[in-house]
């Protein structure tokens, strides 16, 4: 799951998977702006059919925070 997460979360940003560490704060990737957050949104929902709305998505800070969250939808 975790890897699967960092490479669509690596897509999503255009950027190399490698380069990505768990406890990076997502939003502070040189390339981050606010349409590769809606490519994240997007991400989220397409690949692991999570929807969540800006107001939730805003309380995700570090790749592990959405490796959580992606783990805590795949289990319900």
């Amino acid at each position: 799951m975790k890897d699967k997460l960092v490479n669509s979360l690596a897509d999503a940003l255009e950027m190399d998977s490698g380069i990505i560490n768990v406890d990076d704060i997502f939003r502070n990737y040189e390339n981050y702006s606010s349409l590769t957050e809606l490519s994240v949104l997007a991400m989220l929902d397409s690949d692991f059919g999570i929807e969540i709305e800006m107001k939730e998505f805003n309380n995700y800070k570090t790749v592990n925070d959405l490796i959580g969250l992606v783990s805590e939808h795949s289990i319900k």
